[in-house]
């Protein structure tokens, strides 16, 4: 065992973490740079888009499952939306809900309210680029009528006038219409879960920093220093008589009122606050799953389609890591991307709002960009180097874990137990010796950060508590004075204000640059998923294929050619044929080709060369699902789960029926034994069916392969641990299922039918028992990828110096001197 003290060694205090140099990256090696970590996170987008778009309902039918389009399609059109954001956006002047005029500062309103209107008019009319270029017009319209109605223009009044344009224009996005033969038909757009989730963001945000705005300046100014309360502030709060216009100081029992009124709005903001977090926060969850899960299913289905080649590669705990840890940054991306652009707003807002008090602090804060980019440029190659490092070192833990579990048997049998540990936890340290350099990493980008950030907020604050100490003016008092505080000089209510909204754009650039750098880590597991997601099936299906009918006259193999590797060749030249009612046999040295043959038949490969064809038709001819959906196989490696019997059985044919199984089991001679478990059919097996036999497991195996009732079968070693009685019932129903056109008759009828001349199904099968070979019709000696003789076995017997011959009296031989011995 490893001692405690090479235990405390494999994290160092100081220096660098031990991994080895093969399973290291270096920063040179960093082959993903900001646009293609860009691009990765826009590949999310398929999986995003359901949630962001949704879907279209339809009155009197249900949700459609496929995405709604981006804004319009399929002859649906909003063309109203133009004139109801028109008529909304000219309703505001003329009923006097905003002012009638051009002054400033109106206008401001004005322009972007015009812009919205005549973008939603050119994406009415227009398709593709064209349209999207005027949706991205449109936002960005939208974006700035809601901040001019919020922050710049008093009063209440002109925030609903901007949110009724702004609905207006959502309406021709969520509702569409046709006409189809006279008849008005229209479709709305539901489950737009991320477009709800902003808003509930945004808003929350925006009540915040409202809520917040009054609170401080209600705070600092009137309670503590008995200022009368600005006229904006005071005529919002139903207060003119505490108006500056009115007092010059406010009385002991004014400041008392103001003091629960302060109360009143600090619990109601801190109330709402609280509720639309607890909402977004499990808003936030519930989208993510569903993105995660679109994922999942989407890296699992491509799993399956690859090759054997690839699997056989690759280790099974790897793709387990991939499908269940490395396709969850996704949803970790998307919530990460929702923070960076939250925070990378307001630190922009911030470095606004400031700036209209000084335009010197705002050029501090928008300073601290400079260092920002300086030290990501540094950091982000080693985050993503680092970041590989780590996630290819715990996939290998996960692999080996998957692998010991696996053979326990083996490791216990040999007495491995302490090697298999020291493997275990060798993987384990390297795995945690390269999570911790990626958390080392983050906390010196971040501390580091924190160091520049405060240096800069020092001098920032300095300079602020020199101005509100002289009272010296602020910047833009008269836009200031619009918004009803008193900020129009230094005083104690801006400098706090500010000092906030300075701290809090070092606080969002600190934040930005430590989810960029978290990002890179999310990135670099997306890549290991569009890893597999790139890979292209070994297999394809043609868009021509039809479905297999069946299986009537034969199965035929011309100059068939295979290998796995370019230049070794696994099958050279492989030409036979199989009709129905027969049973061919392979047989052959180990590695001569015989399991790959079967998996060429499967379409698991495509020959290199030559053809292999069903009734005329070559097998890429045929779908892939009725292919194989007429094929049943049973393997050497007879893999059970952790269920019923029956539905282990049941496992490739989920529709059959109890009459089908008790008929499959019959066919694998396992009644008996069944019928004598404690709950029958019912009995839950073991992990791996760990309880059973081999020749169990072999049978079930059996059973799991004739359920399906197809019409060709193919059989790896089906006998090889049975014992000689089972091995002639088994083979006897076999044999009588082959020649039955329904399958499920002649072994009842005639259990001591015979193998040949019967036209039905076939049976290939993969063995070197000789009891079982010298019942086939037709057997194949496979050596080195090549057919060297065939025939029946009698014929295979008559060759002198055959290979089938020698191979049968040295079986014959071997089994008589293991008798003689006993």
């Amino acid at each position: 065992m490893t001692t405690n003290y090479e235990r405390s060694r494999a994290l160092p205090m100081f220096g660098d973490c031990a991994i080895p140099k093969d399973r290291d990256r270096s920063v040179e090696e960093d082959d993903s740079g900001l646009i293609d970590v860009i691009l990765l996170f826009l590949r999310s987008w398929p999986y995003i888009r359901p949630q962001f778009l949704g879907r279209w309902w339809t009155p009197g039918q249900k949700i459609e499952d496929r995405v709604a389009d981006t804004v319009a399609g399929e002859g649906y059109h909003f063309g109203y939306a133009p004139y109801l954001v028109a008529v909304i956006a000219l309703a505001g002047p003329l009923f006097d809900i905003v002012p009638a005029s051009i002054e400033w500062p109106v206008y401001l309103l004005y322009i972007p309210v015009a812009a919205m209107v005549l973008s939603i008019y050119c994406m009415a009319i227009s398709s593709g680029k064209s349209q999207m270029a005027a949706t991205s017009c449109l936002v960005l319209a939208g974006i700035g009528t809601n901040i001019v109605a919020t922050y710049v223009i008093p009063g209440i009044a002109d925030g609903f006038y901007a949110g009724a344009v702004t609905l207006g224009c959502l309406t021709g996005w969520a509702v569409q219409y046709k006409t189809t033969s006279g008849h008005l038909e229209f479709r709305m757009r539901a489950g737009t879960h991320l477009v709800y989730f902003y808003a509930i963001n945004f808003f929350q945000r925006f009540l915040g920093f409202a809520l917040g705005l009054l609170a401080i300046d209600l705070l600092n100014q009137s309670l503590l220093q008995n200022e009368p309360l600005a006229p904006g502030l005071a005529n919002l709060l139903g207060l003119p008589e505490l108006s500056q216009e009115v007092l010059d100081e406010l009385t002991h029992e004014q400041r008392h009122d103001l003091k629960w009124l302060y109360v009143y709005i600090a619990l109601v903001a801190t109330l709402v606050q609280v509720t639309l977090g607890c909402i977004s926060r499990y808003y936030n969850m519930w989208i993510m799953q569903r993105i995660n899960q679109d994922l999942r299913v989407a890296l699992l289905e491509r799993w399956h389609q690859l090759s054997l080649s690839y699997h056989s590669g690759h280790r099974t705990g790897d793709s387990i890591y991939r499908i269940y840890q490395d396709s969850a940054m996704v949803t970790a991306v998307i919530g990460h991307l929702i923070n960076i652009t939250l925070s990378l707003m307001s630190y922009f807002t911030c470095v606004a709002l400031v700036s209209l008090l000084s335009p010197w602090i705002g050029l501090i804060a928008g300073l601290l960009l400079v260092p920002a980019l300086l030290w990501a440029h540094w950091a982000m190659p080693r985050m993503r180097t680092r970041t590989l490092v780590y996630r290819a070192a715990t996939s290998d833990v996960t692999s080996t874990i998957q692998e010991t579990f696996g053979s326990i048997r083996l490791i216990k049998a040999y007495g491995a137990v302490e090697r298999a540990e020291k493997h275990m936890e060798k993987d384990s340290i390297i795995a945690f010796n390269a999570a911790y350099r990626v958390r080392v990493l983050i906390a010196i980008v971040t501390i580091v950060m924190f160091t520049v950030s405060a240096s800069f907020m020092m001098g920032g604050e300095f300079m602020m508590a020199w101005w509100a100490f002289n009272q010296h003016p602020t910047y833009a008092t008269e836009l200031i004075a619009l918004v009803g505080v008193s900020f129009v000089v230094w005083n104690f209510a801006s400098f706090s204000w500010t000092s906030g909204e300075f701290r809090e754009s070092s606080n969002d650039l600190r934040t930005l640059l430590r989810g960029w750098m978290t990002a890179q880590d999310m990135a670099m597991g997306l890549r290991r998923v569009f890893d597999i997601l790139d890979i292209e099936p070994g297999i394809r299906e043609r868009s021509d294929a039809i479905p297999m009918p069946g299986f009537e006259r034969e199965i035929r193999f011309e100059d068939v050619r295979f290998s796995y590797e370019p230049g070794r060749p696994v099958l050279d030249g492989i030409s036979f044929t199989a009709a129905p009612g027969t049973i061919t046999a392979i047989i052959g040295p180990t590695g001569s080709g015989k399991s790959t043959l079967m998996s060429l038949l499967l379409r698991l490969f495509d020959p290199d060369a030559g053809v292999i064809s069903i009734d005329g038709r070559e097998l890429a001819a045929y779908s892939l699902d009725t292919l194989r959906g007429n094929i049943a196989i049973a393997l050497q490696e007879n893999v059970l789960f952790a269920m019923s019997v029956r539905d282990n059985i049941r496992y490739v044919a989920p529709h059959a029926t109890d009459e089908d199984v008790r008929w499959a089991v019959h066919i694998a001679a396992m009644d008996e034994y069944i019928s004598g478990l404690p709950d029958g059919f019912d009995t839950v097996l073991s992990d791996r069916g760990g309880k059973l036999s081999t020749g169990q497991r072999q049978r079930l195996s059996i059973a799991r392969a004739m359920v399906r009732n197809t019409p060709i079968l193919i059989l790896d070693e089906p006998t090889a641990a049975l014992d000689a009685a089972t091995e002639h019932r088994v083979m006897t129903n076999l044999a009588d299922w082959v020649s039955d056109l329904n399958g499920k008759n002649a072994v009842q009828e005639n259990p001591d039918n015979n193998l040949a001349g019967h036209k039905g199904r076939v049976i290939f099968l993969i063995t070197h028992r000789i009891s079982t070979i010298r019942r086939a019709d037709n057997i194949l000696y496979l050596d080195s990828g090549r057919i060297l003789e065939s025939g029946s076995h009698d014929s295979l017997m008559r060759l002198e110096n055959g290979r089938y011959r020698a191979f049968v009296e040295a079986e014959s031989n071997l089994s008589q001197g293991v008798k003689a011995h006993v």
